[in-house]
């Protein structure tokens, strides 16, 4: 182990090369180390554990007990008998747990006492928590909506006290584009589009067989039927070039989540369109759906999927029960990215793309 001599404050804090300090017997709950604290770590020898609840290194003499577990609410009981409850009415109950801790947790951000960082990392957390009690109670489908549940009501908490991280993008040539629904007119274009096997590589269906003309017809007409999705051609100089679309969860616990797919012609590949495209359609969902969080599954292998997802705004958003969700919905191989409404500005005007 390096000589820590000279970079102690104490026996426990020490002073990083950034002018910051390092408790390194710190809280686990207080979150994961930063880049500068990981470094400064294994530069020095310092021990690390990794944590798994919160994705991320923390030092191996960080506080663990019991007693700085977050107090999640237990199932309400009447007299001596447990009463049942149902896994929506549990989510409201966890949910309230977490706007009470996102309460307490603001003040301390507004006393100096801690960072918006720290805040995010903690009320994160504290979900987490929630969610590997409520999975052991309830079916995979249900903890996935109480997830979302639980992850809105942390990020809204944290939207009260920050500007919207994200705003429309102006649309203007030379890199115009617009949606439109698909008409049975497009079948030949989106048979030419869709029908390439290279498209379905990285979707989470298979590939059809025979992919025809009224293969794409049957397709663009099961599209237009906009009760649980939204499904929009991406349209260059009047022709499709692609595709975008919003398929809605139902509604739970005070939270609707929607997820995002979105395609694009081989030939259009490698020239920037998505990442264009793609946060002003967020942006258009959030203006237009009551929807409070969208996510995409995305296969981990599809990089540039996900530097699309990412410029957009979308973050990693980890379930402790993702890789059997996924593989419920075959999609092995595949984690999801989430974005929430708070963090959009969605009274601000829609760009030309609309």
């Amino acid at each position: 182990m390096a000589d820590l001599r000279n970079s102690h404050l104490s026996d426990d804090v020490v002073a990083l090369p950034g002018g910051r300090t390092l408790d390194l017997c710190r809280s686990r709950w207080d979150g994961v180390l930063d880049r500068e604290e990981y470094e400064y770590c294994r530069h020095h020898g310092v021990s690390l554990s990794y944590d798994c609840a919160q994705i991320g290194w923390v030092t191996q003499t960080c506080i663990d007990e019991s007693s700085e577990l977050p107090q999640l609410p237990a199932i309400s009981s009447v007299g001596s008998q447990v009463t049942a409850l149902g896994p929506e009415q549990r989510t409201l109950e966890l949910r309230g747990a977490v706007e009470r801790e996102a309460g307490r947790i603001l003040a301390d951000i507004q006393q100096g006492r801690t960072t918006l960082d720290r805040a995010q990392q903690h009320l994160t957390l504290f979900a987490a928590v929630a969610m590997k009690g409520f999975a052991g109670e309830f079916s995979l489908s249900d903890s996935d909506l109480a997830h979302w549940a639980l992850e809105s009501a942390a990020a809204d908490a944290l939207g009260m006290i920050r500007e919207p991280l994200h705003k429309p993008q102006a649309v203007s040539e030379p890199t115009a584009f617009a949606f439109r629904p698909w008409s049975s007119d497009d079948a030949v274009v989106y048979t030419e589009l869709l029908g390439n096997p290279r498209i379905w590589e990285y979707l989470p269906e298979p590939f059809p067989s025979e992919f025809t003309v009224d293969t794409a017809r049957t397709l663009i007409e099961v599209g237009g039927i906009g009760f649980h999705h939204d499904t929009v051609a991406i349209e260059v100089d009047g022709r499709p070039v692609g595709q975008c679309l919003l398929r809605f969860d139902r509604h739970f616990a005070g939270t609707r989540a929607a997820e995002v797919a979105y395609w694009l012609g081989e030939e259009h590949w490698g020239q920037g369109w998505m990442s264009r495209v793609l946060p002003v359609f967020t942006h258009r969902s959030f203006r237009q759906h009551s929807v409070d969080v969208i996510y995409a599954w995305i296969m981990t292998d599809n990089q540039a999927s996900i530097r699309v997802a990412e410029r957009a705004g979308y973050q990693r958003s980890p379930f402790p029960l993702e890789a059997q969700l996924a593989e419920s919905l075959r999609r092995p191989g595949f984690v999801r990215y989430a974005t929430h409404r708070v963090d959009w500005a969605t009274d601000a005007d829609l760009t030309p793309s609309q």
